[in-house]
């Protein structure tokens, strides 16, 4: 994690148009474009959140609707809370720093990032390396297979970048920029003063003795070409995938929760995030689970956007603002997975649909994508649906009574002892850490 030396925030630079992937950046633009694992965004997203950095910027312009919807995912998530810069006309990766100067206001440091670069830089160590010296600028940077393609930097013994070349005709070394900078937020003022357009011509020639250079030998990549984003394609199982097996050998348990009456309080048909409200101790009982090694995760059936009542984007707003009063608590969410469809009947013991409750499979989705051992997970609700969704998928489930739902004659008859009972998520919690304690 980060240390706690001063405040980061990071300015993600994504608007451009994409020229040279058509007809890709047609439909998609550049940080949406998919490569083995999902938007080259969310690779990003996922190095900020494993630094710590829990605010960020992201700039856009072609297709911006697609990326707000995008950030309302992410925001979701609750890893990193995302906004946005649009900008109607293009103004240049340093023309952006000039329209969002704003973000050195209530930061120490500012990481700013080309997006459209896939890599697994470890942004933590970045900034330690930053924090280190006293240059108010750091570049990171790699070796280029082809330096005349690139911003190319010379280095000095104490790692001090005095020379810098964008894309010399006969360049003296391989060291290539890989736009990513951390910048002092006095720098970063500094640049927003400049008015200038481009980084790599016109601002970065200018911190030349005065900003240090971080080698980066780990995977980076410009993915600017189709071949590039082919190589990509075949490189992404191997270079990040190692992760996801590794945890995949070593599965993680996981509480699967609830949202209305469970996790908050239950509003029928929820539709306005104003509306959320967090059960008494719901918050510290995550944050209990989180520490004993659980990850937790949301799944709720959401027939509201299938009857029209409201809208994805609506529910990410309602997503975001449950866990913004979830991160103030000390909390958080590890994934949210919901079901849109509408139920034919309100017989919650019948799987009519094996994604939404209580069918298993959003449960299953989550376990696929997060790594989980499902026999040592729980499921935890206020509906009899629920519970039936973690019997079904393998888990152990506790019906809680904070939802004040009272069960149909049919679901009473059902047999209790398949499943355990709870007044509330915080003693739920204390019934699985204690049956942890147990094994």
């Amino acid at each position: 994690m980060l240390d706690s030396s001063g405040p980061v925030t990071a300015l993600l630079l994504a608007g451009g148009l994409g020229t040279r992937l058509p007809p890709l950046t047609i439909l998609a633009p550049s940080g949406l474009v998919r490569s083995a694992g999902g938007p080259l965004l969310d690779f990003w997203i996922d190095r900020l959140a494993e630094a710590g950095i829990r605010t960020a910027r992201i700039n856009t312009h072609a297709l911006a609707e697609q990326v707000r919807s995008h950030i309302s995912r992410i925001n979701s998530e609750g890893k990193v809370r995302l906004t946005e810069a649009y900008e109607p006309i293009l103004l240049g990766s340093a023309g952006t720093i000039t329209a969002n100067v704003d973000l050195a206001d209530d930061a120490d440091l500012v990481v700013i990032i080309y997006a459209d670069n896939l890599s697994d830089i470890s942004l933590s160590s970045l900034l330690a390396f930053h924090r280190n010296h006293n240059d108010p600028f750091t570049m990171v940077l790699f070796r280029a297979p082809n330096p005349p393609a690139c911003g190319i930097a010379e280095l000095d013994a104490e790692g001090r970048i005095v020379s810098f070349i964008e894309k010399p005709k006969q360049p003296t070394s391989d060291l290539a920029n890989a736009g990513v900078y951390v910048v002092d937020a006095s720098a970063f003022c500094e640049i927003a003063r400049m008015r200038a357009i481009d980084l790599g011509f016109e601002v970065i020639p200018r911190f030349v003795g005065r900003m240090r250079g971080w080698i980066w030998g780990g995977y980076h990549l410009d993915i600017g070409t189709h071949e590039t984003l082919e190589r990509a394609q075949q490189d992404v199982p191997k270079v990040f995938q190692a992760r996801y097996s590794a945890q995949a050998l070593n599965r993680r348990p996981a509480v699967f929760l609830d949202r209305d009456g469970t996790l908050i309080e239950h509003v029928h048909y929820l539709t306005n995030p104003a509306d959320v409200r967090l059960l008494p101790g719901a918050a510290e009982a995550i944050a209990q689970l989180r520490r004993a090694g659980f990850l937790c995760v949301l799944i709720t059936n959401q027939s509201a956007i299938g009857r029209g009542m409201i809208n994805e984007s609506r529910l990410h707003e309602i997503h975001a603002e449950m866990n913004c009063q979830l991160a103030e608590r000390g909390a958080a969410l590890d994934g949210i997975y919901y079901c849109p469809d509408v139920p034919s009947g309100d017989d919650r013991i019948v799987v009519e649909n094996p994604n939404g409750k209580p069918g298993p499979g959003m449960l299953l989705q989550a376990a696929s994508d997060l790594g989980l051992d499902l026999a040592g997970s729980w499921m935890v609700g206020d509906l009899i649906s629920d519970v039936l969704a973690g019997l079904n998928a393998g888990c152990q489930s506790i019906l809680v009574s904070s939802g004040q739902i009272v069960l149909s004659a049919s679901e009473a008859q059902l047999a209790t002892t398949r499943y355990l009972r709870a007044p509330d998520l915080a003693i739920a919690a204390e019934m699985i850490l204690n049956a942890q304690r147990n094994l």
